[in-house]
């Protein structure tokens, strides 16, 4: 059984302005929101520490106060509106616990997406085992970035694999309740026969979300810097939906076609092809 992009595609964006989807559309804005504001305060105290280091250089005398100008002249005109008044540890603290919550999100948009039918999603099932399964997805979205990162480095095409094998991690995690090492390998198990339909189908959503992003966002910018930021973070929560609800209704696919394998008996080592037959 291959995949079906074009069943993925349009359950995907069914689901995406379905009750669930548009709860959670709100949920990635409010997500994305806190996001610019921990990113700007984070930001905004890093450039200040920089800063200051560079203005004690020249009262140590090490710089000159004609060396650091450049650095000032630059920082002077960088602009963080939603940055608060917080020591660095305190935005570092901040920004971790968003980046947390994102990926709390997102394990409860993919147990409303996988399920059928589409509203059937209660609140038992969207709190299970969701601190464990945070923590994986976050852990293991590092991981799986770090590998892809080294792939890249290689002739770009290594990266790619990887980003294709494992692209369904948070999807073993919120569904199966499995701990990113199996998550990995169970990925890497599912997406083998279909990576090349997988990478086509992920390339489609990220230049339709690219675009989107880019139109809504210059529109708003040209209108107010503020509202262009405003109508980014919105843009931003639906294009975030919109990826989570497509690779989800292709994973469920997938694991749908899995099961019914190992219903049947086949071989279902996670990191080997079937033995051949003779």
């Amino acid at each position: 059984m291959s995949l079906d992009i074009g069943t993925a595609l349009r359950e995907g964006t069914a689901r995406t302005f379905g009750r669930n989807g548009l709860l959670l559309i709100g949920a990635f804005v409010a997500v994305g929101a806190a996001s610019a504001v921990v990113t700007d305060t984070a930001t905004a105290e890093l450039t200040d520490t920089l800063l200051e280091s560079a203005r004690l250089q020249v009262e140590r005398g090490e710089l000159t106060a004609e060396e650091i100008e450049p650095l000032e002249t630059a920082i002077g005109e960088l602009s963080f509106p939603f940055a608060l008044s917080v020591p660095l540890p305190v935005a570092i603290v901040l920004w971790a616990a968003v980046a947390l919550l994102a990926e709390a999100v997102s394990i409860v948009a993919v147990r409303a997406f996988v399920r059928e039918p589409a509203d059937a999603l209660s609140g038992s099932v969207a709190r299970r085992n969701l601190p464990w399964a945070t923590a994986n997805g976050f852990l293991g979205g590092v991981v799986v970035a770090f590998v892809v990162g080294i792939g890249l480095l290689f002739l770009v095409v290594p990266g790619l694999f990887f980003l294709v094998a494992f692209l369904f991690l948070r999807q073993e995690i919120a569904v199966e309740d499995k701990n990113l090492v199996d998550a990995m390998a169970d990925s890497w198990t599912l997406t083998k026969g279909h990576r090349i339909e997988l990478f086509a189908l992920y390339l489609f959503v990220i230049v339709v979300t690219a675009v989107a992003s880019a139109v809504f966002g210059a529109i708003g910018g040209a209108v107010d810097p503020l509202v262009g930021t405003a109508v980014g973070i919105a843009v931003g929560g639906v294009a975030s939906v919109f990826t989570v609800a497509v690779l989800t209704r292709a994973y469920a696919q997938l694991r749908t076609e899995r099961d019914t394998e190992l219903e049947s008996g086949e071989n279902d080592d996670p990191w080997n092809d079937p033995p051949s037959v003779p």
